[in-house]
């Protein structure tokens, strides 16, 4: 089959749905089918090439699409979204029974779906504002991929979406990543990690993601390093000039494919996602998110601490983590003592992640798309 995966998306980016989208296209494309990846062209402090960036089999052609790159305000966004949309329809995008359109932008979705019979919507969060406007575009969708089972009551009654035109599947990771032979001390001496304990958290510096819980956990537990691997430069700044704890490092951003070797060398790894709202993220850490690096941490081997909410105890539980009440920093570092002094929940996370892999989901959507056909 020839697939078109869609994205509105820098590539490379330092944002974890760069990760999703090279892995997707990677694994349709270990599926045997033609994959072309279609993004913006746009201005990218990183240079590094796409493929290597994370650590991705060249399966797939990448194609840049020429758009009007601006950014300062929201308004330059959406005309940035629309120019790329309106760009699209200029690519030779073929149609046809072995063809189909597989899209994480909205717009380009409603555009294509006049011109192509097989297009494919994959939601990540959930819309809270213009419901009308992603009920009329996903109900012309051939099918939709939701990435939990939050938002697929959600999609039934509010997007009004026929259950049969719906597929939950949540994210996932790539099991190549974590064959690392080096032991976790060998790591450290490699990575130039502190010796001792160490608490780690992977990702941007975001206050919805619980970054700053995570900061603020630190002063109960002064003997355990807290460690950052991620954030642009203006939010760690922002960190460090805001806590200026002894045991708290910031690391920077790291390339895709060396975060694992990080994970591996850490003692807990902590994803203290928020509970509360954050404007146009109202709903997206309790119930929308299915976040990568969770997986990625279940596969390291490492023992979680992770926040009670509904999006993550679709995954997470007791058995393979230990969860803790989310934007409480003393809660938080109490669960991390917990978890240090009874690490096996970390083998059954092994054991039940191994059904998250980025060919799994490949798989069943692929299958969806068959069936929908």
């Amino acid at each position: 089959m020839k697939l078109y995966y869609i994205a509105h998306a820098r590539i490379p980016t330092e944002k974890a749905h760069g990760v999703h989208i090279m892995k997707m296209c990677e694994a349709f494309a270990g599926e045997g089918n033609d994959v072309t990846l279609l993004v913006p062209k746009r201005k990218n402090e990183i240079t590094e090439n796409p493929f290597a960036y994370y650590g991705v089999e060249e399966k797939f052609a990448i194609k840049y699409v020429p758009m009007l790159d601006l950014v300062g305000n929201p308004l330059f966004y959406w005309i940035s979204q629309l120019s790329f949309s309106l760009s699209l329809l200029f690519q030779k995008i073929e149609d046809g029974d072995n063809v189909a359109v597989f899209s994480r932008d909205i717009f380009s979705a409603f555009l294509l779906s006049f011109r192509n019979r097989r297009v494919f919507f994959d939601i990540h969060g959930f819309p809270e504002q213009s419901v009308w406007f992603w009920k009329y575009v996903l109900g012309r969708m051939k099918g939709v991929v939701l990435t939990n089972k939050q938002k697929l009551e959600r999609a039934k009654t509010i997007l009004k979406i026929p259950e049969d035109k719906l597929l939950v599947h949540p994210n996932g990771y790539d099991p190549k990543l974590f064959d690392i032979k080096k032991n976790k001390d060998e790591l450290r001496k490699e990575l130039g990690l502190p010796d001792g304990t160490i608490a780690m958290y992977t990702g941007h510096l975001y206050s919805w993601k619980g970054a700053t819980v995570f900061a603020e956990s630190a002063r109960f537990l002064p003997n355990v390093s807290f460690i950052f691997v991620g954030g642009t430069s203006p939010k760690i700044k922002a960190f460090k000039n805001k806590y200026q704890d002894s045991n708290i490092h910031f690391l920077g951003h790291k390339p895709f494919h060396e975060v694992p070797k990080y994970l591996k060398a850490a003692d807990v790894l902590v994803l203290p996602n928020s509970g509360k709202s954050f404007g146009r993220r109202t709903t997206h850490s309790l119930y929308d998110t299915s976040p990568i690096k969770m997986f990625e941490y279940m596969a390291s081997g490492v023992p979680i601490v992770a926040s009670r909410l509904p999006s993550i105890e679709e995954v997470l539980n007791e058995k393979n983590a230990i969860l803790v009440e989310p934007d409480n920093s003393k809660n938080l570092a109490a669960g991390i003592e917990r978890v240090l002094d009874y690490p096996s929940r970390a083998t059954q996370a092994i054991k039940d992640v191994e059904g998250f892999t980025w060919q799994n989901r490949a798989r069943t959507i692929l299958l969806f798309i068959s069936k929908r056909s």
